[in-house]
């Protein structure tokens, strides 16, 4: 018997492969958050005071159960002290892009 792994499916949609870029972004976002947060010497609680969030979303973020919006990526680095840009850092560009809706009767 081999001990070794069988290869890495490939993903069988667009959808899929959509979702698999999705979940490597949010988790490198998430190694950003915490890492910059361990930087600042700061516990998740004491992060989630400042920028007024319960601590178990800011634990998500950092997880990348969660996506930040626009507002939530500025408020964290303005609470920790760095730019928004170093949150993102070494985050690959998507090249996945989530299928269009159609809607019915649209112009």
């Amino acid at each position: 018997m081999s001990s070794t792994q069988p290869p890495a499916r490939a993903p069988r949609d667009p959808t899929e492969a959509y979702r698999a870029e999705r979940a490597r972004l949010l988790a490198a976002f998430g190694e950003n958050l915490r890492a910059a947060r361990e930087r600042r010497s700061l516990s998740q609680e004491a992060l989630a005071e400042v920028v007024n969030v319960h601590r178990t979303h800011l634990g998500a973020l950092e997880l990348g159960q969660r996506e930040p919006g626009l507002a939530m990526l500025l408020i964290l680095a303005h609470g920790l002290r760095v730019s928004p840009g170093a949150l993102l850092e070494d985050l690959a560009v998507p090249v996945e892009r989530k299928a269009p809706t159609h809607s019915k009767g649209g112009r």
